[in-house]
């Protein structure tokens, strides 16, 4: 009975004290990581949109966490091989990935086989940004608005010819889109890189391209090309004047490239959640905030979990239009 009443010994204010003073798991993670360089692997080519945020990010996580974060372009298979490499890399938060949807959400339906399991492979740890695609015309075709498209391509079926970067990516399948929620019959011409295709679209060899707002936005301010609406939920901030397909009547007409940062399955969930605390930091930044503007990307910065959740979503959208559409780059 007097025992219940006992002061703790001191040996239990120690152990109490002790377990105070362990700082959380994101804590540690602060001051143990990065103690190396990390290595951010881009799955795509130099110079395209996603190299260019995962350089711009890379940067200033190296500023903040004091390790140099060193982007390698990895390009082949549609940004298969690039995340195959990171899928098999060590889950220690030292080798990561940036990327858009292509090789998590798009690749397991356009290829029979991939190297890696799409859903199991990767950690995700944010959503970087967003650059919602845009459906733009050359000056001289009489489209102004999704009305007008929708009016002239079934007055001029054989010239609703439109552009994309290739089989398989955001622009053919937002094409894909516009035909199984609009009803119009498009044409899909495919290029291997944006110049080529902005090249025959301006000469009107083409009469119409869909591309994302890193791409287009310099050349619908220069006036070079007409934008007719684009495919997200709400107006771009770089083009406010520009409608979107869904406050046109066709709200599941949504696409475009949302580029994620990603890690090998098995990642400390610790060294995630500060990359992505970091990540939200970065996108507050005032040069991130202007380049970001100035390429037509609208900022996230998601939580792994949010991220997860958003993969997942992706997965099942892209993959049900891709089906049905039976898209294939293996034919």
């Amino acid at each position: 009975m007097h025992a219940k009443n006992q002061p703790p010994s001191c040996f239990a204010l120690l152990v109490f004290v002790t377990v105070l003073m362990i700082p959380p798991a994101s804590v540690q993670a602060q001051k143990s990581y990065p103690i190396k360089p990390v290595r951010v692997v881009v799955p795509f080519q130099p110079g395209g949109s996603i190299d260019i945020l995962a350089r711009l990010f890379g940067a200033h996580l190296s500023e903040r966490l004091g390790q140099q974060f060193i982007v390698e372009n990895r390009a082949g298979a549609g940004g298969t091989m690039g995340a195959d490499a990171v899928a098999k890399a060590p889950a220690d938060g030292y080798t990561l990935l940036v990327t858009a949807q292509g090789p998590m959400v798009m690749n397991p339906f356009l290829m029979k086989k991939l190297p890696y399991d799409a859903q199991t492979a990767f950690a995700p740890i944010s959503v970087i940004a967003d650059a919602p695609n845009v459906l733009v015309v050359n000056p001289d075709m009489p489209i102004r608005s999704v009305a007008d498209f929708v009016s002239y391509g079934k007055a001029h079926p054989e010239k609703m010819t439109f552009a994309s970067q290739g089989i398989g990516t955001t622009g053919h399948v937002t094409g894909v889109m516009i035909h199984q929620q609009i009803g119009l019959d498009l044409t899909h011409v495919p290029y291997k890189g944006f110049s080529a295709m902005f090249t025959d679209v301006r000469a009107s060899r083409v009469g119409m391209m869909i591309a994302d707002t890193f791409n287009v936005v310099p050349h619908i301010r220069s006036k070079e090309l007409i934008a007719v609406a684009v495919t997200a939920k709400q107006r771009s901030s770089a083009l406010p004047d520009v409608p979107t397909f869904a406050e046109s009547g066709f709200p599941g007409v949504v696409s475009g490239p949302s580029f994620s940062l990603l890690a090998p399955a098995g990642t400390p969930m610790a060294i995630r959640e500060l990359l992505a605390q970091e990540v939200k930091k970065i996108l507050k930044a005032p040069d991130v905030v202007e380049k970001l503007k100035g390429l037509g990307a609208e900022g996230r910065g998601t939580t792994p979990a949010e991220t997860d959740a958003f993969l997942k979503a992706e997965y099942l959208r892209w993959g049900s239009t891709i089906r049905a559409a039976n898209i294939s780059l293996e034919d």
